[in-house]
This record gives C-alpha cells, sequence and structure tokens, in this order.
C-alpha cells in the first residue's frame, strides 16, 4: 500500500512543474507542432521528468484521450474540463495561454504567502517553546493553588488554533478538488469565499465567450457542458440550466438566482447583438474580471500577516493570564 501511495505522487507533477508542462505545449503549439508530437518531444527536453514523460508520450500514441492524461499528472478538474472545452473547439494554445497565466498568478502569490507568513512563524514557534517552559514552571511552583482561569484561557486558545488548522486544511483539500460542490463550499468561507466566486466568475464568462465565438447558441452550451466530466463546475452547471430553460425559467431569472453567474454577464445579454460581438464583450468583461481577480488576491495575501499577529498577541495574553491569575491568587491567599 505504502509502495502504491509512493509510486502515485511521483507520476505527478508539482504546482511548478505544471506551470512548465503548460508553457512547453503552448509554445510549442504556437510553433506549428501538433499535440501528439509535442508530448513525443517532452522526455528529450525535460530530463528530470523523462520517463514520467515517456510514459504520457506512449498512451498518447495508443489513443489515450488528452483530458485523462492531464489528470493522472494532478491537474485539478477545473483545468481538465478548460483544456477539453479548448480541444473540441480548436482553440488550446489560447486556452493553455490562459491557465499557464492563472497557474502562474498562483504561484506568485503562494510565494507571497510564505514570505509573509515566515516571521509570525518562528514567533509562533517561539511562543510554544515559551509556552512549554510556562507550562513545567507553573505545575511547579503553583500545583497547590485552586486558581485554573489561566488553564481555562489557555485551553481555549489551543482548541481555536486546532479548529483554525482544521478549516486551512479543508480549505486547501476543496482547493484541489476545485469541482461544482467543493468551489460552492469554498464561497461560503470568509476572506476566502469573494475571490474563489470571482475566479470563477472570470472562467465562466471566458467559456461563454468562447463557444459563443465558435457558434454555440445557449441551448447547445447546456448540453455541450453536461457531457464534460462528472462534477466539473462547467458539467454541473451546465446541467442545471439546461433543466432550467426546459422548465421554462428566462434567462435572466437563471443568472440573478445562480452564484457562479455575474450580473455583469446579464447586462451583456441584454443590450442584445449578434454571436461575434457578444463574445468580443464576454472575453473583454473576462479580462476585466481577471485584473480584479488578481487585485483580490494580493489584498487577501497582505491582509494574512496583520491576522497571524493578531492571533499571535491572543496567545501571548493567555500566557501572561496563565503565568499572573494563579499568583494573583495566591496573594489574595495570603
Amino acid at each position: 500500500m505504502k509502495k502504491y501511495i509512493a509510486s502515485s505522487k511521483k507520476d505527478k507533477l508539482t504546482s511548478a512543474e505544471q506551470l512548465a508542462f503548460l508553457d512547453y505545449l503552448k509554445h510549442s503549439l504556437a510553433n506549428g507542432f501538433s499535440l501528439i508530437n509535442s508530448i513525443e518531444l517532452m522526455p528529450a527536453l525535460w530530463p528530470k521528468r523523462k520517463k514520467l514523460m515517456e510514459q504520457v508520450a506512449k498512451r498518447m500514441k495508443d489513443d489515450a484521450n488528452f483530458s485523462a492524461e492531464l489528470i493522472k499528472l494532478g491537474f485539478s478538474m477545473t483545468t481538465v474540463t478548460q483544456v477539453n472545452l479548448a480541444l473540441q473547439q480548436g482553440n488550446l494554445t489560447e486556452c493553455l495561454n490562459q491557465l499557464a497565466t492563472l497557474t502562474r498568478l498562483k504561484q506568485e502569490q503562494v510565494k507571497k504567502l510564505r514570505a509573509e507568513l515566515s516571521y509570525p512563524l518562528v514567533l509562533a514557534i517561539m511562543m510554544v517553546i515559551l509556552l512549554v517552559f510556562m507550562q513545567s514552571f507553573i505545575t511547579t511552583q503553583f500545583n497547590n493553588t485552586s486558581e485554573h482561569s489561566g488553564d481555562v484561557v489557555m485551553l481555549g486558545l489551543i482548541g481555536l488554533v486546532i479548529v483554525g488548522i482544521y478549516f486551512f486544511a479543508r480549505i486547501v483539500n476543496l482547493l484541489n478538488k476545485q469541482d461544482y460542490a467543493s468551489l460552492k463550499k469554498l464561497t461560503k468561507y470568509p476572506l476566502i469565499g469573494p475571490v474563489i466566486l470571482l475566479y470563477v466568475n472570470y472562467l465562466l464568462v471566458y467559456d461563454i465567450g468562447m463557444l459563443l465565438a465558435s457558434g454555440f447558441s445557449l441551448q447547445r452550451m447546456c448540453e455541450y457542458a453536461s457531457q464534460l466530466e462528472e462534477g466539473s463546475l462547467q458539467q454541473a452547471l451546465g446541467q442545471r440550466i439546461g433543466h432550467e430553460l426546459i422548465e421554462g425559467k428566462s434567462l435572466a431569472q437563471i443568472i440573478k438566482q445562480e452564484t457562479f453567474l455575474p450580473n455583469s454577464l446579464l447586462i451583456l445579454l441584454q443590450a442584445g447583438s449578434d454571436r461575434r460581438s457578444l463574445s468580443q464583450r464576454c472575453l473583454m468583461l473576462g479580462r476585466s474580471l481577471f485584473i480584479d481577480l488578481t487585485e483580490k488576491i494580493e489584498k487577501m495575501v497582505v491582509n494574512v500577516q496583520p491576522i497571524c499577529f493578531i492571533l499571535i498577541g491572543l496567545c501571548i495574553i493567555g500566557m501572561y493570564l496563565k503565568l499572573l491569575l494563579p499568583m494573583y491568587s495566591m496573594m489574595q491567599g495570603m
């Protein structure tokens, strides 16, 4: 079992490797190479991942599905669905460019987040060491006192930290899945919720713009999306919107009720124009949403450090209370 887990992890690309993979494919396709030829060249151009790329190239020669190969390499369901859409429409190069831009943005923000958290992390480690020392000191010096208010405060703070770690792990897990249900749950979380909503708005508006450019009607979009990867964002939305259209709901009602569809999309659709013009407007709206997304992510990353310092400050107050309350209780008993 352990052997299987180790090998499965080895067969997946890291976030940095995924970006390199997308960048390479984008440039290769832009220079006139086919998808199969691009993947066949990868083992020679990527010695570090030669064995893995040889396996992918072999499966692709045997008519393997490219989307399925991306899932095996560790790409999220949202990314795979975007690629699947692009393959059907014949605009894979543009899609890869968009995905590489998003992945690069994610990596840059993760680096900033690590830099922001490095100092609070050092303080937190020092605080834990101090807490262990204080606990042993108080236990030996004040074991006869009946004052336990400090213990209650510390237990409360420890509980708060455990809850924080749990929610952080849950958010990371949901972000890795990136299917419709996971993204829906993430929008309900404070701080990260608005960013996730804007990210999904951007993806959907971009997809709608590309489908309109390919001559798809709204009904055809829903039919096509419902045939995509089961549980993915686009598949779930396509299926849901398709049912609502059959039931006789207007497009305005659907957009207003669906969290993941921005109201600005309704304004574009109500303006009335041919598909080509509407497609261009949707793509322009997508670019605007991407700029807003970048700004929101940067603000969120900047705000992480002050929140960490507030939590550390509360823990320090708790430690002082744990130390001083037993001493104050002993002084009252004299």
